[in-house]
């Protein structure tokens, strides 16, 4: 695999800043995720149920 890797030819430097772009988001995602506080997700959670519903399928203002 690695042999691939070095015959590429120019291309590492797209192989490299993919992963890590990959990496990142990843891991900024995991730390959101991580510090968001337990009562935010509950209520992300019940968001489609507490929405009011109407019979023609319009929301009235």
């Amino acid at each position: 695999m690695f042999k691939q890797i070095k015959d590429l030819a120019g291309g590492e430097f797209y192989l490299i800043a993919s992963l890590l772009i990959f990496m990142v988001f990843f891991i900024l995602v995991g730390i959101y995720l991580i510090k968001m506080s337990k009562a935010q997700v509950a209520e992300m959670s019940n968001l489609p149920f507490n929405e009011p519903q109407t019979t023609d399928g319009y929301e009235e203002v």
